[in-house]
């Protein structure tokens, strides 16, 4: 079993800009990959949290959701390409054919995907669901 290193996974504190009066902290700029992310993973890690940041909604609370999401996206573009490699049964090590199981880690890597993308806001519904909290006044709470 390999052990994983978690120094320098934690967001440091320059990434950071107080944009409210809340404690919620909205990162300023969108932060670099742990580097235990394999390059899949961090390639998504960059343009998930650009996007995120630009749209000033990213903060140390989606962290974990932003690394499942990213994660997840590896495995299923490695399942993807092992399956377009052998297709979907292979031949098991008794002899006979099987399914092949890059389907099941595809499936359940895209499950994962789903919740994350919901939970990040990736999706146009999420985005309606709940949208990025501004300090413009609404024109009905004046009412």
């Amino acid at each position: 079993m390999t052990n994983i290193p978690l120094s320098g996974t934690a967001p440091s504190c320059n990434f950071f800009e107080n944009k409210s009066q809340g404690t919620e902290n909205i990162m300023s700029r969108a932060p670099k990959p742990p580097t235990y992310l394999n390059d899949i993973a961090a390639s998504q890690w960059k343009a998930k949290s650009k996007t995120l940041s630009e749209r000033e909604d990213l903060t140390a609370a989606d962290w974990s959701n932003l690394e499942l999401y990213c994660v997840n996206y590896a495995i299923y573009r490695k399942a993807v390409a092992d399956l377009d490699i052998w297709g979907f049964s292979i031949v098991n090590s008794q002899g006979s054919e099987s399914r092949n199981p890059s389907l099941s880690a595809k499936a359940d890597a895209e499950k994962i995907m789903i919740k994350m993308s919901t939970l990040l806001g990736f999706d146009p519904v999420s985005r309606r669901k709940n949208p990025v909290e501004t300090e413009e006044e609404d024109e009905l709470y004046r009412l």
